[in-house]
């Protein structure tokens, strides 16, 4: 079976690139990576090619791929390897999700962190509650985007399951109050993203968090929640 060939994906990303669009996506991410400098439509191109011309069949090889990727110090090479996962997460089984914590440590962008979840969700929607361990570990883990990637990886199942909004609280409440704006941004998002399914508990959560929750976490957290509630938090939020 043909196995992708990383060296001239790499090529042809560089080719493509542009050291202007380089310069600004290092500049926005404010990253350590390098660059090639082309658009995530043209990565999301490449995949598309491969899976036509190379497609990944098998867990071992995915994973060696994506691993691969991170082996180059390029950005781009990097997101090409996060998606991969995210595209043949079927592929992969529950053991994975410590793989998957283990690219996470690497990212150190939310460029590559995010994107990231997709596989996380699909390996911790078939394998709650038994990975339930592993998440409480990753939610009070020393790494920011450990903790972060503990929040991501309960979207889907929040948006459509009830079991999983105890869990969501739990770790939300142990980060409520840090500084990291990646955290704040992450509770809020994920805040809001129920909201549009379940307004109610998220209304309660703000309004029981509001002598501590962060500008950008409660912001995010009320921005679909439907009126009068959405404008009474907001009163409440200004008069604290």
């Amino acid at each position: 079976m043909p196995m992708i060939d990383l060296e001239l994906v790499a090529h042809r990303f560089a080719l493509e690139g542009t050291a202007e669009r380089a310069a600004g996506q290092k500049n926005y991410l404010k990253s350590g990576l390098d660059f090639f400098g082309v658009s995530v439509p043209v990565v999301r191109a490449a995949l598309k090619r491969e899976r036509r011309e190379n497609p990944v069949t098998d867990r071992s090889g995915l994973l060696t791929i994506a691993f691969g990727c991170f082996e180059t110090s390029y950005f781009e090479m990097h997101l090409f390897g996060v998606l991969l996962l995210g595209q043949n997460s079927s592929l992969l089984e529950i053991e994975d999700l410590g793989k998957l914590a283990d690219l996470v440590r690497k990212c150190n962008t939310w460029a590559l962190v995010d994107p990231l979840s997709k596989p996380g969700e699909d390996l911790v929607g078939r394998g709650m509650p038994i990975v339930g361990s592993i998440l409480d570990a990753w939610s009070t883990d020393d790494n920011f985007w450990i903790r972060r990637y503990s929040l991501l990886v309960l979207m889907r199942g929040l948006v459509r399951d009830e079991e999983y909004w105890g869990r969501f609280v739990r770790y939300a409440d142990s980060m409520i109050e840090e500084k990291e704006f990646f955290i704040r941004k992450a509770i809020g998002w994920t805040l809001r993203e129920v909201s549009k399914v379940r307004p109610k508990p998220v209304a309660e959560y703000a309004r029981r968090h509001m002598a501590v929750i962060s500008g950008v976490t409660f912001r995010e957290a009320v921005k679909y929640l439907p009126e009068p509630e959405q404008g009474e938090l907001q009163a409440e939020y200004k008069a604290r």
